[in-house]
């Protein structure tokens, strides 16, 4: 180690902010207790504790599903079922154009395919087909986009319900291409 680096480095430690540990643990473990709804301190299980707790949970749970986060993984599973990767293209328009150009090659070569596809994605139980599917990803904004987003939109309200009515706590888990649902 030269004497310049030696000296950059003891310099570097000594201009590093000081923060008191103690604080910044207290805190943490305070935070990490009151999420957990153990009791850390004063008040720490009160009811209103356990009530934020719940309500992190259920905003920041895996099992809470969003119908634009189902979409977004829709949308990327369809390019695999086709071997196209979303990252290799600038625009979704592109990528969508991409993934139409092989559905339609699909659609002569082995229709048999497509309620395969369909099936496995579970756009059967949504009750949309793959081409609708593919035009939405072409263009969001268009009829199919909508008929998608509501399709999406009443699963999440369907499996809400559900998870509002279950006794049982279970985490969700993802099926065979990894989608969360019922």
């Amino acid at each position: 180690m030269s004497p310049l680096s030696a000296l950059n480095s003891a310099a570097f430690l000594i201009l590093q902010p000081q923060r008191p540990t103690s604080t910044v643990t207290s805190a943490g473990d305070g935070l990490v207790a009151s999420i957990n709804g153990a009791s850390a301190g004063p008040g720490a299980g009160s009811p209103l504790s356990q009530a934020q707790a719940r309500i992190t949970e259920s905003m920041f749970s895996v099992n809470h599903l969003d119908a634009t986060q189902m979409k977004a993984r829709l949308f990327e599973c369809v390019g695999k079922e086709f071997g196209i990767d979303q990252d290799d293209y600038d625009s979704l328009f592109s990528y969508g154009s991409a993934i139409k150009t092989a559905l339609d090659e699909m659609e002569q070569k082995s229709p048999s395919s497509i309620a395969q596809i369909e099936k496995k994605l579970g756009l059967d139980e949504l009750g949309i087909s793959l081409e609708t599917l593919v035009n939405a990803i072409v263009d969001p904004a268009g009829g199919d986009g909508d008929r998608l987003d509501a399709a999406l939109e009443k699963k999440a309200e369907e499996h809400g319900k559900d998870e509002g009515t279950a006794v049982s706590h279970a985490p969700a888990q993802p099926d065979e291409i990894g989608l969360y649902g019922g």
